[in-house]
């Protein structure tokens, strides 16, 4: 069985496949890159990234690393509670929106991925978040 993938892989993946076309590789971290390469989900042609079927299915059954801390167990589930609520919430509205569109955030428009990933870092702080 191979290693999971970590956050920064898994959010590189998640963007890839949320894109329409290839994405320059100049713009991307090479690191990443020659993970997800390495592991067969993405492959690079003349300077551009494409996710490939193996990166579709790996997104799919991909899960959050385990970080294990000590904690009290009240303050520990409350916390734990908000940020998987706000993960499914993320996943749904991840269903929901196309690709490319952009939704009002206030009064301007913001590129949907963006308040997406704006979602997934503060269900990410709320994890890690010391109480």
């Amino acid at each position: 069985m191979s290693q999971p993938l970590n956050e920064k892989q898994v959010d590189l993946l998640r963007y890839l496949t949320r894109q329409s076309g290839p994405v320059s590789s100049a713009d991307l971290d090479g690191r990443i890159i020659r993970a997800l390469k390495s592991r067969d989900c993405i492959t690079e042609h003349n300077g551009h990234v494409v996710v490939t079927d193996a990166g579709r299915e790996t997104l799919q059954g991909a899960v959050a690393p385990k970080v294990r801390k000590r904690r009290v167990a009240a303050q520990q589930t409350a916390t734990h509670a908000r940020a998987k609520a706000v993960q499914r919430a993320i996943q749904i509205l991840e269903l929901a929106l196309p690709r490319d569109s952009e939704v009002a955030v206030g009064n301007i428009f913001a590129a949907a991925d963006d308040v997406v990933d704006g979602f997934r870092r503060y269900a990410r702080a709320l994890e890690k978040k010391k109480a």
